[in-house]
């Protein structure tokens, strides 16, 4: 199957855009590369490859030294917004999914990728971790692999989530990545292999704990803000269990309902708190999804809808979104209230765009904060 002309004007425009790319990923963080047996990275051949999802740029590091550049899967919202349109339709090798559901179009993508010489890449769990351990891994993604029957690379991405943590609002000093590229699985396995066994191998080989590998390394991440923004993500106080009460300031971070004080290290580790981490933190707060669907939740942020078929997005304006009693109300620059019963594929992307579909369009509401708590009450998959 011949390459398509976008394709050719992609490959030019990347190649020339190399050594400037390099370059930026040395000045975001400093990178070790672990090359496994039967990895070449200037393999010609197609092949599938996976990476645990730890930070933004791991999307640039990990297909950063294979010389023939992969066609990647990105969330949809990326294709609309002015800031990133046209570099996912016009220079890189994206193609495009709703994060959170199966997509047949993405599939025949990927699939026609592969019948042009091409490699592919996927973060399977569909979006980068907020708490700093390997999520929900979409099993579409194992059947994709069982049905391509090519080989297997996986990059396990270490060192990303502590680096620059997703939820926090400054970047962190003393940024250090590892990629440690393996040929997990060859052609040959794959096809005696079931979905199943594929998926055991995969998870296997792609899990991780951020915190379980700073405990061994303790590398040093020093700033002055290293708690803000963490009042996104946390919304269960452990000690006295109120229901977003949590806020930040500098390092220092504080329960507004018990005064419980505690705060963020250099090493990324909490103290003062039951959990010096946010995967144990995490899975506390996961109890208390029944009481916080019966709370109600409150955020500013900024409305926009955008449809499948429009290419851009349309900017409504600033609003005030409540959750309560099974209900989305929003007021200001819109005017709604919308039952959480018809709602479809609630997800967040980026550090805190909520998204939902509702009568044939997406909501995208950038929250100024309780982006986790929005989420957690829409649905129970993240």
């Amino acid at each position: 199957m011949k390459k398509r002309r976008i394709d050719i004007q992609q490959d030019l425009i990347m190649s020339i855009l190399r050594p400037i790319v390099m370059l930026w990923m040395r000045i975001d963080a400093k990178r070790k590369v672990f090359k496994g047996q039967g990895v070449d990275f200037r393999r010609k051949t197609p092949y599938i490859m996976l990476a645990n999802h730890t930070f933004f740029f791991d999307v640039i590091h990990v297909p950063l030294r294979w010389k023939k550049v992969p066609f990647i899967v990105a969330n949809q919202t990326l294709f609309k917004k002015n800031s990133t349109k046209f570099l996912m339709t016009q220079v890189a090798h994206v193609i495009s999914k709703s994060k959170g559901q199966s997509d047949s179009s993405t599939v025949r993508d990927l699939i026609g990728a592969i019948k042009r010489g091409y490699p592919i890449l996927i973060f399977p769990e569909g979006d980068s971790t907020f708490y700093g351990e390997t999520g929900y891994i979409e099993p579409s993604t194992m059947k994709l692999i069982k049905k391509l029957e090519i080989d297997l690379i996986t990059c396990h991405v270490r060192g990303g989530y502590l680096s620059n943590p997703r939820w926090a609002l400054f970047k962190r000093k003393n940024r250090q990545i590892e990629l440690h590229y393996e040929l997990t699985l060859t052609a040959e396995q794959i096809k005696k292999m079931t979905v199943e066994e594929i998926e055991s191998v995969v998870s296997k080989a792609l899990f991780y704990n951020a915190y379980d590998d700073q405990r061994k390394r303790m590398i040093k991440h020093p700033g002055i803000n290293l708690a803000h923004g963490l009042e996104n993500v946390v919304y269960v106080c452990p000690h006295c269990e109120a229901i977003n009460t949590i806020k930040t300031q500098g390092n220092q971070i504080t329960c507004a309902s018990c005064q419980h004080e505690g705060h963020i290290d250099e090493y990324g580790f909490i103290h003062g708190f039951v959990y010096d981490n946010l995967v144990d933190w995490n899975n506390h707060q996961k109890h208390f999804v029944e009481q916080l669907k019966k709370a109600t939740l409150e955020s500013t942020g900024e409305l926009s809808f955008f449809t499948e078929k429009v290419t851009d997005i349309h900017v409504v304006g600033p609003i005030k979104l409540i959750y309560q009693s099974g209900e989305f109300i929003i007021s200001g620059a819109h005017q709604e209230t919308i039952s959480l019963s018809n709602i479809s594929n609630p997800t967040i992307t980026m550090r805190r765009d909520f998204s939902f579909f509702h009568q044939d369009k997406y909501y995208l509401i950038k929250l100024d904060h309780s982006g986790a708590a929005f989420l957690r009450v829409s649905q129970d998959k993240y």
